[in-house]
């Protein structure tokens, strides 16, 4: 969590815990239920619903602080994760609160 911003492969994993990457995606999955890169997903998503709530930051800024250089990906990833693009999400909950 503390890299989530960065470019993380499942080898830098891997290599981190000394573990075979093949056999940490396993255990990866046994043990959360899901694969290290929907975790990574999730994760991101989690931090880009929170800063788009909570702060002024442009759309593409929450898209870089969350480890996407490519503005498009992330906002194709934030739609499906919510179903809503960023920008929509944002307004969305400042109507709520």
């Amino acid at each position: 969590n503390e890299h989530i911003n960065e470019d993380i492969t499942r080898d830098d994993l891997a290599n981190y815990v000394y573990l075979n990457p093949d056999y940490l995606t396993r255990l990866f999955k046994k043990e959360t239920g899901i694969s290290i890169s929907d975790y990574l997903i999730e994760e991101r998503m989690k931090i880009a619903k929170e800063l788009l709530r909570k702060t002024e930051m442009t759309v593409k800024d929450i898209a870089l602080e969350v480890g996407y250089c490519n503005f498009s990906h992330f906002s194709k990833t934030f739609k499906k994760s919510t179903n809503m693009n960023p920008k929509d999400f944002r307004q969305f909950k400042q109507v709520q609160a």
